[in-house]
């Protein structure tokens, strides 16, 4: 099972909330994937879904709702891909116009309320019913990579007017989603890690949530490992060549005026360095004796290079 299908069957078996929630999360539901159609004359809304707990999920807010038993098939599909897809059907036209007159929609889709009213409805002190709303999108037009391969959810809409909405309501929970057109369809996503744990607690994925936060705590923790193995691999390299280059000049003075000529001080370290080309300035300077600093073993090593420098010119 996909990372996606996991987290719509975790929130298929959050608890019902109230009537007006119910109603909420159906509304989006019919909003991001339903369908209209007329069948015996009647209108009937469907609801399509390969998820057997999105289809149950679908089937309790239907009868808590109206009191009514939906019509429920499964269509067995032969790409073996697909495990099938289930239909969940509203036949009865009171209820499917009191459905469509509730979510502020005709039976095209439109909107037949403003958006700045739909989003007033959704005020509440705890906000319990835009929770139920983006769960409820999420259901119809969500889905999200596995976090181990990549950071990434998405909800997919074909009206720009559900977009804008639900962007809305995202904006006003301070957590701004991304926008994307794709074939033109209007694709709300994020790639923040940070913002999709905030969605998926909010929508009651919170299994999924604390599956990505590990997730998350595991790759920053390696990436600050290897951000280490690669610093110290950086200065590794960068005592291995700083060492070869005194080495090189040490021998240079050496071969021309010998390291007798040097100053004691000079001479000394420059013989540890010979002795010790792979240690850096600080374990160097333990090596003497007395011991010296890092920076006092800097200090006498540029003078070592003034004068293999000026020996050279």
């Amino acid at each position: 099972m996909s990372f996606s299908n996991d987290v719509r069957a975790e929130i298929s078996q959050h608890k019902l909330g109230s009537n007006i929630e119910a109603l909420i999360e159906l509304s989006a539901i019919l909003k991001t994937n339903a369908s209209i159609s007329i069948r015996n004359a009647f209108f009937n809304i469907n609801f399509n879904t390969e998820s057997e707990a999105v289809s149950k999920r679908i089937y309790r807010l239907i009868n808590q709702l109206y009191d009514y038993e939906s019509t429920v098939q499964f269509l067995k599909n032969d790409n073996i891909q697909k495990k099938g897809l289930f239909t969940i059907s509203i036949e009865d036209e009171k209820i499917v116009e009191s459905l469509l007159n509730s979510s502020g929609i005709d039976f095209y889709g439109n909107y037949t309320v403003s958006k700045e009213l739909l989003l007033k409805r959704l005020e509440d002190s705890n906000g319990k019913k835009k929770a139920a709303y983006l769960r409820g999108a999420f259901i119809g037009a969500g889905s999200i990579v596995n976090p181990k391969k990549n950071y990434h959810l998405e909800m997919i809409f074909n009206r720009l007017e559900d977009y804008e909405f639900t962007k809305a309501i995202l904006d006003q929970m301070e957590l701004e989603p991304l926008l994307n057109i794709r074939k033109e369809k209007y694709v709300l996503y994020f790639k923040d890690s940070e913002k999709i744990a905030s969605f998926l607690n909010l929508i009651g994925a919170t299994t999924a949530m604390l599956e990505l936060e590990n997730i998350r705590i595991y790759k920053d923790l390696r990436n600050n490992v290897n951000r280490q193995v690669n610093c110290d691999t950086a200065n590794i390299n960068k005592t291995l060549k700083a060492s070869e280059r005194q080495v090189a000049q040490i021998k240079y003075i050496d071969q021309h005026i010998g390291l007798n000529k040097l100053p004691e001080q000079l001479r000394d370290l420059a013989k540890q360095r010979l002795s010790k080309p792979d240690v850096s300035l600080k374990q160097l300077g333990q090596l003497m004796d007395p011991p010296i600093s890092k920076s006092g073993v800097g200090h006498r090593m540029k003078k070592i290079e003034e004068i293999y420098k000026s020996i050279k010119s």
